[in-house]
Formats: C-alpha cells, structure tokens, sequence
C-alpha cells in the first residue's frame, strides 16, 4: 500500500474519532463529564472548550477531503463547503440540546464554535497558501 493511501486512511480514521469525540463531548450528560475549572484564562471554561472543539475542524476537514492536485479554486470551494459544514454541525449540536432533557442550547455556545470555526479557517487558508503538502 502506498504512503498517500495509507496517509488518507489515517486522516480519515482520525475525522471520524475527532467526529465521534465532538459528538460525546456535546450530547453526553453532564454528570458523565469530566469536572472543569469554572473560567480558563478569564474566560467561561465551557465556551473556551467549545472553541477548541470546532478549532481543528475545517484543517482536519481539509486535509482528509482534498484531493491530489486540485487547482487552488477548487481547494478554496472545498474550504468553503468544510465552513459551511462546520457552522452546520455547530447549530445543530444545540439544535439537538435544546430537544435532550438533560442539556441546555446557548447561543452563546454557538458563538464560541463559530469563533473556533474561524480560527480553524484563518490556519487553514495559511496552510493552502503555503502550497505545502506534509
């Protein structure tokens, strides 16, 4: 097996574990939840946490769905679509919440993805500038 096939096989393996973390992470109960400090730098700790959480998306999006030499408009419509994607499954985290009995939609949940969102896709654009493949 070639090096970029098995390169692509762990990128996608690790999608889905970042996937599949991100979903417990937001629909577990709350007593299942590991005990947080309750401010991180100043900052609330659960909205510092879901920044983080939305943060490697759109990289970690990119590199498992680019595919080999596709021209630099094609690479930003990916972007674009991974963007779309990310806001999709930040409104629908707290859509799906708001319906568990156990857990609460915020808004301002929704804003702290959204900012890791960003984050994610202002480094993501960095490393599709670069040209670099590593």
């Amino acid at each position: 097996m070639s090096k970029a096939k098995v390169k692509k096989i762990a990128l996608s393996v690790l999608f889905c574990l970042y996937i599949a973390a991100v979903a417990y992470l937001c629909f577990a109960k709350p007593d299942q939840m590991p005990q947080l400090p309750k401010t991180w730098f100043g900052l609330p700790s659960d909205k510092v946490g879901h920044f983080l959480m939305f943060l490697p998306f759109p990289l970690l999006a990119f590199m498992t769905f680019e595919g080999k030499d596709i021209s630099l408009g094609r690479k930003l419509m990916l972007l674009g679509v991974i963007v779309a994607a990310g806001a999709g499954m930040a409104v629908g985290t707290e859509h799906i919440q708001a319906q568990l009995g156990y857990r609460a939609a915020e808004h301002t949940d929704m804003l702290a993805d959204t900012a890791g969102l960003i984050a994610g896709t202002a480094a993501t654009l960095t490393y599709i500038l670069s040209g670099k493949k590593k």
